[in-house]
């Protein structure tokens, strides 16, 4: 079959057979597709005489400009029925979808990526007239719901990334973009909230061991605290969508669709280990044909894009550079001036500098030319702001790992697969979704490339053809003797509905730090850390005996380990919560991402000893023969990679090799690691037990340093402009120059400053939202 396509034989049959297929059943079978794809690149003349009759009879009707023949007229009157019934140019899929959700109080579907689920997700964001809920599986989904929004409504509509009654004085209604994690805090909410819809979206996140449990009790929690609001689930290649709903006993007035149809055509190639190229078909045994040329150099240069799925095990130790040189050298230094200034954005994000000892960042050098990373120990503003490169369309190459797959919708040209490793059914039809932009360009097919390693080609064809299936029984109504014990009081909790909203923490794990008298612990730390209604700051720390704040971090690390069933922790566990705690300190001290990376960049390349070398070298005490033998000699400190707490399985290895020299510090891994330790460990692992601790001792003592501490583990700071301003969702590194500009701010609104006239456009635009 390829090499017929290849060679031009019956290709117009092919393309008249296509059309016929498509007329009776859609376009379903990815097999056509790729035969069509094929004859576009190889045929381009002979495809573009039935391009406009193949865009109408997949229903692209956005597409198709005037009907120059019978079939495209029938489908043209087809699509401008359509958007008469429904008001829009809908897809037949997305009219299809559209009526059921409207129709139904319950609603669950699969469509593959680019089919336009984004843009049924618009209709429905607009029309409904109460509070939305959209639910997703990641923060970077987050953040690109959150783009989405804000430009779809007014002011009058409060978005937030988290729930919070606020703005209460303009806002009509309100729509929240959660994970099912952070869903907890709506149930505070369910006598002041009107919610008409809940949106879950990639809501195949229900099969995950631990997230799929948080997701199904928070879905059963939704019906029953707001038993009115419509529920739509969401999924990419799912065969049984109705599984959502039977799982919770949704079953009257509900409905389901698995739509199969794509809009995007793929091509196949697979590369051996000399580099060439061959077409193969998933679909079929078709011999395999030599590619002449080199596809990913061939986009590159004719300013296409390419993602190239790749092992973050790959991206730290360097190996993206080197084996992608040479698709690297094809793209140029950027000169768009909006590209260069976020490249210098990000530079200033994580105070990287070309001119300082081991403070330059590879990733940053690769961005100058349109190349990034993406994995998930990327700082989440470095990566929303990469995401945003990538959609404005400075990126070139994107090397990205599993992080991606979450339902970002960021399409190339094409997709190369370097890494197959426990690549599973859903992951890769993700990832070759993403292989093909979807474009609005008139009369245009649009197709993209799949390349993967020629030792995967027999998995990734079994794979490809698979039927993802959602199990019918939700992990709530599993047995849970297999669930680790460090989950199993949030298990019980969530199935018993005996969760502490408040304090974030389960009934049981708050009856632990009741019953355990912490108070003279806490009062220690309070004693410790906390100077009138201040934190100390960081010289007043290192003032404090060594002895004392050995004590004052073992102390903490006590005040942790007494929400768990257990009452030790393994000695990899303790090095990483040891690491940790620094990290914690310098959080309350109020020092933003920036300095916190600068003091542990100076205790891990021993900064003190460099410059006490130095100073000897500068007063000619030493030759520079001797100083450069003795600085070989200064080795990287040891310090544990970050792991989520608690982890009985957690490792505890050494960041860098162990007895590296500091010449050889790599800034990136010391970004990638400090964002860990604050994201991980910190704000997942022990800042909800700290905070319970902190706020049960204010109860029961009335110290107001309790509260005091626990602002700043919670917010980083105990200023209570600040805090608003976090409530209402500005960055933390925004919230000390917007608070020099308020006169008020509570729960009911913010009132700026008459003045803003010192503002530039960047930050007017940041507060805008919230000018009236």
């Amino acid at each position: 079959m390829l090499k017929n396509i290849i060679q031009g034989i019956g290709i117009r049959e092919v393309l008249e057979s296509a059309i016929r297929e498509f007329h009776e059943t859609g376009p379903i079978n990815m097999a056509t597709l790729e035969k069509l794809s094929l004859i576009k690149i190889h045929y381009p003349e002979v495809f573009n005489e039935y391009e406009a009759k193949i865009l109408s009879v997949m229903g692209l009707f956005y597409k198709i400009a005037e009907p120059k023949s019978f079939i495209e007229s029938v489908y043209k009157n087809l699509g401008d029925t359509i958007e008469e019934q429904f008001g829009k140019p809908f897809t037949p899929m997305q009219a299809s979808a559209y009526k059921s959700i409207v129709s139904n109080r319950f609603y669950s579907f699969s469509a593959p990526t680019s089919t336009g689920k984004s843009h049924l997700f618009r209709d429905l964001i607009t029309e409904e007239q109460h509070d939305i809920v959209i639910i997703v599986p990641s923060r970077a989904l987050i953040a690109e719901f959150y783009s989405l929004v804000v430009d779809l409504v007014g002011k009058e509509v409060l978005v937030l990334q988290f729930v919070e009654n606020i703005n209460q004085h303009h806002t009509a209604r309100r729509i929240f973009i959660i994970t099912p994690e952070r869903g907890v805090e709506l149930f505070k909410y369910a006598d002041e909230f009107e919610v008409g819809l809940f949106l879950f979206d990639e809501a195949q996140l229900s099969e995950e061991p631990i997230r799929g449990i948080s997701f199904d009790a928070f879905v059963r929690r939704s019906e029953k605290l707001f038993p009115k609001a419509k529920k739509v689930f969401a999924h990419p290649f799912v065969s049984n969508p109705e599984a959502q709903l039977s799982k919770h006993s949704f079953l009257e007035n509900s409905g389901s669709n698995s739509f199969k149809q794509n809009n995007v055509g793929k091509v196949y190639l697979s590369r051996n280990e000399d580099g060439e190229l061959e077409y193969f078909s998933p679909f079929n045994d078709s011999a395999h044909v030599k590619c002449e040329i080199d596809i990913v150099e061939s986009t590159l240069k004719n300013d296409g894009t390419a993602l190239i799925y790749i092992s973050k095990s790959k991206i730290l130790n360097g190996g993206h550079i080197e084996g992608f040189g040479k698709y690297i050298a094809l793209c140029p230094i950027l000169e768009n001036p909006p590209a260069i200034k976020m490249v210098d954005e990000l530079t200033k994000y994580i105070g990287a500098s070309e001119g300082q000892f081991g403070k330059q960042s590879s990733f940053l050098t690769l961005m100058e030319r349109g190349v990034v990373v993406h994995h998930g120990s990327m700082p989440l503003k470095a990566r929303l702001l990469i995401e945003q490169f990538v959609r404005d369309g400075y990126a070139k190459i994107c090397f990205a790992t599993a992080t991606l797959n979450q339902g970002i919708n960021m399409p190339f040209d094409c997709v190369w697969i370097d890494n197959f490793h426990m690549m599973k059914e859903l992951t890769l039809k993700n990832l070759i979704g993403r292989a093909g932009r979807t474009t609005q360009t008139p009369n245009q097919f649009d197709f993209g490339y799949t390349i993967i390693n020629k030792a995967n080609v027999t998995t990734f064809r079994s794979r490809i053809i698979s039927s993802i299936e959602l199990d019918p029984t939700s992990k709530l109504d599993d047995d849970s003797k297999d669930i680790p014990d460090d989950y199993s009081d949030l298990i019980t909790a969530i199935k018993t509905d005996t969760f502490n909203d408040d304090l974030h923490l389960t009934d049981s794990q708050v009856d632990r730090l009741k019953e355990s008298n912490l108070k003279s612990d806490v009062r220690f730390v309070l004693d410790k850390l906390i100077d009138g209604d201040k934190a100390i700051g960081g010289h007043q720390y290192y003032e404090i005996k060594p002895s004392i704040r050995k004590k004052l971090k073992e102390t903490l690390k006590k005040i942790y380990i007494t929400h768990l069933k257990r009452d030790s922790l393994t000695v990899q566990e303790q090095t990483i919560l040891s690491a940790s705690i620094p990290l914690l300190l310098w959080r309350v001290q109020g020092k933003a991402f920036s300095e916190t990376l600068s003091l542990r960049h100076s205790y891990l390349t021993r900064r003190d000893e460099r410059r006490a070398l130095l100073k000897k070298l500068k007063q000619k005490s030493i030759s520079q023969e001797e100083y450069n033998k003795a600085f070989d000699e200064i080795k990287i400190q040891y310090s544990a990679r970050a792991e989520s707490l608690p982890n009985k399985n957690a490792r505890a290895i050494n960041l860098f090799r162990r007895g590296a020299p500091v010449k050889e510090f790599d800034y990136d891994l010391l970004v990638y690691d400090t964002y860990d330790y604050l994201d991980k460990v910190i704000n997942l692992s022990l800042s909800d037990p700290l905070c319970a601790a902190l706020t049960i001792y204010y109860q029961e003592t009335e110290d107001v340093r309790a509260k005091i501490l626990r602002n700043f583990i919670r917010y980083g700071t105990n200023n209570e402009i600040e805090i608003w301003l976090l409530k209402y969702g500005f960055d933390p590194e925004d919230t000390e120059w917007i608070g020099l500009y308020i006169q008020h701010i509570d729960e009911q609104g913010i009132i700026f400053i008459d003045n803003l006239n010192d503002l530039s456009e960047d930050q007017l635009r940041i507060i805008e939202r919230y000018i009236y």
